[in-house]
């Protein structure tokens, strides 16, 4: 009894504290509501205006593009004459000058039809020396025969003076018949004589214009042999397979006594390749988004993959200025120098360069 008092007595003193309870409840929801709309408002974000906005950039972005290592000039070399390789004298790896001889192909047919090409060239020659000597000799018989004019055209003329003064005397009565006769005959010979004199010099100039026509077709026969002769000297030359520039030979497929066809109609396997590595090409094929901005002396970075990752730092030597209409690319290419020959061609390397901006491309283009 004593126990359950209290218990009651609590109960019935609670609710009379509730009223307190609301009361604390209801002043912190209105301290609450009155600061609440500044903290709204001041967590809300402020409004963009055209002002605040970044202003859009025209710089392009950075194209990274896979790129091949060739060589700066490269020549696969075939055989222009047919016939036995007898001699090589280049293998791979081994540096040549231009025209060096880097095999020899033995074609004795050829050699012997330059043999008699030459040998008649020589009597070509003769002959033109023979027509050149018949027309001299032409010329000095029309010089004798011009001289032997002169002097019976001056008997001639004595005759006649003669013949007027046996005349004057034989109308006289000074002279007799038969002398008078006698100096007319002597005229009519002297005046036969410049006759045969003068058919003597127009068959000599009819000679020699003969002289001078076979003359000329002996130095014709001469110019054609001799450019016979020149075309195979040309093909024996051709027995020598050469290097065409400086630079390594990369590529031996020949061995002496192989047999070898000229590659005239259709071109065979090649006996030698020859490439220029003192300075290397890099080429690279730009994404069509990216081709306006690409100009020459665009600076690039070369990234070599073949020699530990190594960097390059070079610029761009000449473009495409034109899009392969199967990949929508353009190619670059940049030069780099290699004394070193450490950059071997058929390396793969990374191309990063960065486009000029459109309004930049633009002007570049104006002259």
């Amino acid at each position: 009894m004593n126990g359950a008092i209290p218990e009651r007595l609590q109960m019935n003193k609670a609710p009379q504290s509730y009223p307190h309870f609301l009361l604390i409840v209801v002043a912190y929801c209105g301290v609450f509501l009155a600061s609440a709309p500044v903290s709204l408002a001041q967590s809300q974000p402020a409004p963009i205006t055209a002002a605040s906005q970044p202003a859009p950039t025209s710089q392009p972005s950075t194209v990274v593009a896979p790129a091949n290592v060739a060589a700066f000039f490269s020549a696969d070399l075939y055989a222009k004459d047919s016939g036995y390789i007898s001699e090589v004298l280049a293998d791979i790896g081994d540096h040549v000058k231009k025209r060096q001889v880097l095999a020899v192909i033995d074609d004795p047919e050829l050699l012997h039809q330059l043999a008699s090409m030459e040998a008649m060239l020589a009597a070509k020659n003769e002959m033109a020396k023979a027509a050149e000597a018949t027309v001299a000799q032409h010329l000095a018989a029309i010089e004798v025969a011009r001289k032997q004019l002169v002097g019976l055209q001056a008997e001639q003329k004595l005759t006649q003076l003669s013949l007027k003064r046996q005349e004057a005397l034989f109308a006289g009565k000074a002279v007799t018949d038969q002398q008078m006769d006698e100096m007319r005959a002597k005229a009519d010979v002297t005046g036969a004589a410049v006759d045969v004199a003068q058919a003597k010099i127009a068959a000599a100039e009819a000679d020699l214009r003969a002289a001078e026509a076979n003359q000329s077709v002996a130095a014709a026969q001469v110019r054609v042999t001799s450019a016979d002769v020149k075309r195979i000297q040309a093909l024996v030359e051709y027995t020598k397979v050469t290097a065409p520039f400086d630079g390594v030979i990369t590529r031996r497929l020949v061995s002496p006594g192989d047999l070898v066809q000229a590659a005239t109609a259709s071109r065979t396997t090649p006996l030698f390749t020859c490439q220029k590595i003192d300075v290397v090409r890099v080429f690279c094929d730009i994404p069509e988004a990216s081709a306006a901005g690409i100009r020459p002396g665009i600076e690039v970075d070369v990234k070599l993959f073949g020699i530990a990752g190594q960097t390059i730092h070079g610029t761009v030597t000449r473009i495409a200025t034109s899009l392969d209409p199967a990949t929508r690319t353009m190619r670059a290419e940049i030069d780099l120098p290699n004394p070193s020959e450490v950059l071997r061609p058929g390396m793969y390397a990374q191309v990063t360069l960065t486009p000029l901006p459109s309004q930049v491309a633009e002007k570049t283009q104006t002259p």
